[in-house]
């Protein structure tokens, strides 16, 4: 291969790279550092709040009106509607190749669309799926017991929140745990009865004493003068002295109902320690670097600390930037001590001599302009790049390594100065060429590759190849470059040359066995590839592990219809038991979904925040969750304990995560019901499957209040007049907004404690009629029935879903419940599937497979190029599936569990596996053509190719060597990829210096003759 004459302008590189370094600082200092990369799926979610409405009525009322205008959005693919007591939440999936915001602009425009079919003072939030992971802080407030939470809260939202809202990167922020401050007026029944005088009646009189409006201007002198109107009773003393009309004349409003300064009634509860609280939520802009954002939002609390009443105080519960801390520190340590031990076995292998120096610097030259390129492409340091380039650290070197041996091989053989910088190059340029673009051509399918398999590989496959190649343009420009200023190999001393010789011969004695047995050689590594199958069959299977986070988080459900006293019963046992633990600092609790935020949980359920103590060690997190489930542990209450980061990426990804379910579709709920029991009753019997939980059909109980006709029309009163009676007494109602300083305060009417009537309270509660006072009992039939606790649907169809904690691989798990179920019959129109981690994981390893036939197909035809044809293209290829046998039985060997970034790993090795062995085929048929035997020229090859093959080898495990031994808990996610590169990168080595020698003499020669 001839240089190309612009690789002899010296001056011109030296400028570029230059440039290059100039862009690579820059872009180190400003890419935005994140735990996860942004997600970009066309996937919006919409969550409803309405407390108090039954399952039923959020589904006729707010979803099928929702769901009627969104079904017509134009590419939209799927629409998932989950509904419960008081939330429903929506997730409607648009067609591939869509852009988010577009998609949420249009979900916004079809919500406006139905708000005249909604509830008053329903109000439906929507986002891009995938936020969750953008939640970068939690805190929670200690509060002393004198000060009511109201008035914290009031003064957070006042005086902290728009402070928080100015940071640059922060998105959304979300305070919760309090009602409003507000007037609340308690009527008194008895004193209603004496007077005569409705609840209805109260209602209005309180209504038209607020007033607050424009009245028009005056022209006084030369000043326009807005007129404006105003009457607000904003103590309790004022709304006591309102005169409410009765028939024997006006009468205070004191006299009939107690005027409190309270907050308004919630049906959810924020608790820290066990104690009444808040809580407050940050989340960072997409693609905003979660350090600064952090550290700003903490800064602000800090600065803003006297704006809270005297004792309290922020208690920090959450936060992400520890996460990527850890992450980049640990993965940043690996990389850097892989780097040393890579340029530390070279020096070793090679001496200490200029020309290895050069080879040095190519490994953090590359890293840098990779990192130059993720920048450009508007890519973050995440898990996945920084685990990407940790990998890559190791494999750097080899376009380097190649150039520099081919170079020395020519100066060894006397051909000295520049003029053996360029013959050295023209030997191997080609070769190098081919053999990286190739390692590239294994990640380019997976830069296609949407959906949940995108998330992983994208980024991951983009710094990959980015690194790759900017290892080659650094090997074929500036290493030659700097080499011909040397001139020549010099004396160097070789302090491992007698490994390099003792692994040599130990080699040829190994080769010379394969050439005699070439197919006995091929027919045991096909045995050693279908053990490796074996072994990773019955690997452990995980979504993604992630290091400590210092928290963990304990997700609980009561069964449905629990009280909410009930379920701050047993979240108080929690926190008992989990306080009394060692290794426990705080807990924070949440119990149900405020307004306002994207929470969808029921008063029975909620989640823990456990917050570890810094002397906790940190490497026996598994171990420290399953003691706190056992001490914690409370008939009745399901729990699951996980990390804050795995549980919000699994809310972005399916909206509400489950290891294990069973969907099943129909159109009628007590069909449904009974079917779901069924299922319920055989799965229980599965070996693999624990804690079977039939959440969507187990009933709740509903009172249903209906007025009867004839009473309503014997009594003057109307089914409108009815509720309205009914409604303020029992849900209450906000009368009026009036203006209070920096925020509004509320005037609200209810019952002090309707909750505690109960049914016969209820039958005797006294209505006003025309004819006096009435009991409801009189006027209506009181009947309690059972309804859903959630119901769901599909693309408008309704389902439901039973859920259970896998003991198995889910693989094993998803056979034996398939087996289980197989001679079920289903009612035509019904049918089940099942769903949870399962479906994505198999969805995401046949989208990988998809990707894995792309990247080979892709590299045979750049292989078949270089060497003119498809047979020796074929026996190189036969390369990758025999790598998949080292990277299969290491990590069945380390114990590691099989997930994401393993699986990517897997398809790493497609490319790397026949870089050497394509450079060495290469070596192979230039000896022929010089005149030798082909076995002689094969010999040849190998001895020449060897030195070279061990040190990209060695670098390249060593490189990798920090990480597949776990060094540091932030490379947990990374050492599956690592252990499967590494256990591939030696093996394939091992392959191509012996089998593919003898795969190239006994069936390659055809086409090469």
């Amino acid at each position: 291969m001839a240089i190309p004459p612009l690789l002899r302008r010296p001056l011109l590189w030296v400028g570029l790279f230059a440039a290059l370094v100039a862009y690579g600082l820059y872009a180190l200092w400003h890419i935005p550092v994140e735990v996860l990369p942004r997600f970009g799926y066309p996937q919006i979610g919409i969550v409803v709040h309405d407390p108090g409405a039954t399952a039923a009525e959020m589904e006729n009322l707010i979803v099928r009106p929702l769901e009627g205008r969104l079904m017509g959005l134009t590419r939209m693919r799927s629409l998932r509607s989950s509904m419960g007591q008081g939330t429903a939440q929506l997730t409607i999936r648009f067609d591939e190749g869509t852009r988010p915001q577009p998609d949420l602009q249009a979900v916004y425009a079809a919500i406006d669309r139905a708000r005249g079919s909604l509830p008053a003072g329903v109000h439906p939030y929507a986002e891009v799926m995938g936020n969750a992971i953008n939640e970068i802080a939690d805190y929670s407030v200690e509060i002393p017991a004198e000060i009511p939470a109201y008035r914290v809260q009031r003064a957070i939202r006042t005086r902290i929140l728009p402070a928080l809202r100015a940071v640059p990167g922060v998105q959304r922020v979300e305070l919760f745990g309090s009602g409003d401050e507000a007037l609340w007026i308690q009527p008194e029944p008895a004193a209603l009865h004496r007077y005569g005088i409705g609840i209805s009646a109260i209602a209005d009189a309180v209504r038209r004493q607020v007033v607050l409006g424009p009245a028009g201007h005056l022209d006084l002198g030369h000043q326009d003068v807005l007129i404006e109107a105003r009457h607000l009773p904003l103590t309790g003393a004022a709304l006591r002295a309102i005169a409410i009309p009765t028939a024997h004349g006006d009468v205070p409003l004191g006299a009939l109902a107690r005027v409190a300064r309270a907050a308004t009634p919630i049906h959810s509860a924020v608790a820290l320690d066990g104690h009444p609280s808040l809580g407050l939520i940050v989340f960072k802009q997409p693609g905003a670097s979660t350090l600064p954002v952090d550290h700003a939002v903490a800064a602000t609390l800090q600065r803003l600390q006297a704006e809270l009443p005297h004792g309290v105080r922020w208690v920090p519960i959450y936060r992400q930037s520890h996460l990527v801390g850890l992450i980049g520190s640990d993965l940043g340590r690996n990389l850097l001590a892989g780097g040393l031990l890579a340029i530390a076995v070279l020096l070793w292998l090679l001496g200490v001599h200029r020309g290895v120096w050069v080879l040095a610097l190519s490994i953090p030259l590359s890293l840098l302009l990779g990192i130059a390129g993720l920048y450009a492409f508007g890519q973050s340091l995440n898990l996945l790049t920084l685990g990407a380039l940790t990998v890559a650290v190791g494999l750097l070197a080899d376009d380097g390594i190649i150039v520099l041996e081919a170079i020395y091989h020519r100066w060894e053989r006397g051909v000295a100065g520049i003029e053996g910088v360029r013959a050295g190059l023209k030997d191997i340029a080609g070769a190098d060429i081919t053999g990286t673009l190739t390692t590239v051509a294994a990640y380019l399918p997976l830069l296609a590759v949407g959906g949940l398999a995108g998330l992983f590989s994208n980024p991951f496959a983009l710094a990959m190849s980015l690194a790759l190649l900017a290892s080659l343009l650094v090997s074929l420009t500036l290493i030659p470059l700097l080499l011909s200023h040397i001139g020549s190999a010099g004396r160097t001393s070789r302090s491992g040359g007698s490994l390099l010789a003792w692994l040599q011969r130990g080699n040829h004695r190994l080769l010379g066995l394969t050439l005699r047995r070439p197919g006995l050689s091929a027919l045991a590594a096909a045995g050693l590839f279908l053990l490796s199958l074996i072994a990773l069959a019955v690997v452990p299977m995980n979504f993604l592990p992630l290091p400590n986070e210092g928290v963990l988080l304990d997700g609980f459900t009561l069964p449905p219809g629990s009280t909410l006293a009930q379920t701050r019963s047993a979240v108080a046992q929690l926190t008992r038991h989990l306080r009394a633990d060692p290794d426990v600092a705080h807990t924070f609790a949440r119990i149900g979904s405020a307004r306002g935020t994207a929470y969808t949980e029921r008063a029975f359920a909620g989640e823990i925040q456990i917050v570890l103590k810094p002397g906790v060690h940190t490497a026996s997190l598994s171990k420290v969750a399953a003691r706190l489930l056992n001490e914690a542990a409370i008939d009745g209450v399901q729990q699951s304990i996980d990390t804050p980061t795995i549980e919000r990426l699994g809310e972005s990804l399916s909206g509400l995560p489950q290891p294990f379910e069973i969907t099943l579709y129909g159109a009628r709920l007590g069909t449904l019901e009974s079917l779901s029991g069924q299922i319920a009753a055989r799965l229980r019997h599965v070996p693999a499957l624990a804690d079977v939980f039939n959440n969507d059909s187990y009933p709740v109980p509903v009172l249903r209040v209906e007025p009867r006709d004839d009473a309503l029309r014997a009594h003057g009163l109307d089914p409108q007049g009815f509720y309205r009676q009914m409604a303020l007494l029992l849900r209450g109602r906000t009368l009026a907004r009036v203006p209070d300083g920096e925020w509004p305060l509320s005037i609200y009417l209810r019952l002090p404690h309707p909750q505690a009537l109960g049914l016969v309270g209820l039958r005797r509660l006294q209505l006003r009629t025309a004819h006096g006072w009435t009991p409801l009992g009189q006027l209506a039939d009181l009947t309690v029935t059972q309804t859903p606790n959630q119901i769901r649907h599909l693309d408008g169809a309704r389902a439901v879903e039973i859920l259970a904690t896998p003991l198995a691989p889910l693989g094993t798990v998803t056979a034996q419940a398939r087996q289980a179920l197989h001679d079920l019959k289903l009612p035509s129109g019904y049918r089940y599937a099942f769903g949870g981690l399962y479906p994505l994981l198999m969805h995401t390893a046949w989208v990988l497979g998809l990707a894995a036939l792309g990247a080979l197909a892709l590299t045979l035809g750049i292989v078949s190029l270089q060497f003119d044809g498809l047979r020796l293209a074929g026996i190189l290829l036969l390369q990758a599936p025999l790598a998949f046998t080292g990277g299969a039985l290491a990590l069945a060997a380390s114990g590691v569990g099989l997930n994401a970034t393993a699986l990517v790993g897997f398809l790493t090795l497609i490319g790397i596996s026949l870089n050497h062995g394509i450079v060495l085929l290469s070596y192979a048929r230039a000896n022929e053509r010089a005149g030798q035997s082909p076995e002689e020229a094969v010999r040849e090859a190998v001895r020449a190719r060897f030195r070279p093959i061990v040190l990209t080898t060695l670098t390249a495990a060593l490189g990798m060597l920090p990480t597949a031994l776990g060094w540091g808990l932030g490379a947990a996610p990374e050492q599956g990829l690592a252990i499967v590169v590494l256990g591939g990168v030696l093996w394939s080595s091992l392959l191509s210096t012996n089998l593919l020698p003898a795969l190239y003499l006994r069936w390659g020669r055809r086409q090469s003759a």
